[in-house]
């Protein structure tokens, strides 16, 4: 997996892991390639890290920079419990929305290292580069577990990618794993989108205080691309579950916004491809993507009856 690794990692080692990942950034209109990794704590273990490449949407806002692919993977795999301990960048520095995404999961002091393709790297902190932060730990009332499982190399490669034929029952159950950062909405999404090199990538979403969110979509893309360059999905399946107070109803399912389905748009194989949601009652309204455009959710009307 070109995404993950879990070990320590010397600059040197993640620096040639970079390097080898600069033909994989999916750039058709800057030509622009940025690669990033991170290393993440969770449940008392700090040497789990995350690598991501840049992901351009022809509307620009949606585009994904490295340091969010690197983040995208990491809630994926570890969940509410991760934290950034330390990031490194190639190919640029990190841009304001950048440094607002790595600040929602690190300290001030935690390093950020700006490495250069030919050798020699510059440092600064998340502090430094972003002070008097606004992030969700400043107002979000909910505490991390202390008793949260931990989690082998393996368990977080299954929540990122899985081979092999997958019935619907092996992906709901899959997705039921992912949590989101969900702080704000009450209502965690995730996907798994089926790849024309028979992979299925997974991906959650990432609330941010800012309202830089990551939809899950681009989350589950951003992880693809990062291990397979430019790549096609076949199929796409959404499961939502809802908490204090937003559960989803028996008979509902919440649908991808139009963020989302934009982000599908740019890497399916053609807008029918299969799309299906799981509902509250545990059931399947499958569709296809062009359908699915027509069912996406607002503020006002969150879910969407079967």
């Amino acid at each position: 997996m070109k995404n993950f690794k879990k070990g320590k990692l010397s600059d040197s080692a993640i620096a040639e892991w970079l390097i080898g990942l600069r033909a994989h950034p999916y750039v058709p209109e800057s030509a622009f390639a940025v690669t990033a990794a991170l290393r993440a704590r969770a449940c008392g273990e700090e040497d789990y890290y995350f690598a991501g490449v840049n992901v351009e949407n022809i509307d620009h806002r949606l585009s994904t920079h490295a340091e969010e692919a690197c983040i995208a993977a990491m809630v994926t795999g570890l969940g509410k419990q991760a934290e950034i301990a330390e990031v490194w960048v190639m190919g640029a520095t990190c841009c304001g929305k950048c440094r607002q995404q790595i600040a929602g999961f690190a300290g001030e002091n935690v390093k950020i290292h700006y490495m250069a393709l030919k050798g020699g790297s510059a440092s600064t902190t998340v502090g430094a580069f972003l002070p008097e932060t606004f992030t969700l730990r400043e107002f979000s009332a909910e505490k991390k577990s202390s008793s949260a499982e931990k989690l082998s190399a393996a368990d977080v490669e299954n929540r990122l990618f899985r081979k092999g034929n997958l019935t619907e029952q092996d992906i709901k159950t899959w997705l039921q794993e992912i949590n989101s950062i969900d702080y704000f909405s009450k209502i965690s999404q995730a996907v798994v989108l089926k790849l024309d090199n028979g992979v299925y990538a997974a991906g959650a979403k990432v609330e941010d205080a800012a309202f830089l969110s990551l939809n899950a979509v681009q989350s589950a893309l951003a992880s693809a691309v990062t291990n397979f360059g430019a790549c096609a999905v076949q199929e796409a399946w959404v499961y939502t579950k809802g908490r204090a107070g937003k559960e989803i109803p028996p008979d509902s399912f919440c649908a991808l916004t139009m963020s989302a389905l934009q982000s599908l748009l740019q890497m399916a194989e053609h807008d029918a491809i299969p799309v299906r949601f799981f509902t509250g009652d545990g059931g399947i309204l499958r569709t296809t993507l062009i359908e699915a455009a027509k069912m996406a959710p607002t503020s006002g009307k969150p879910f969407y009856k079967k």
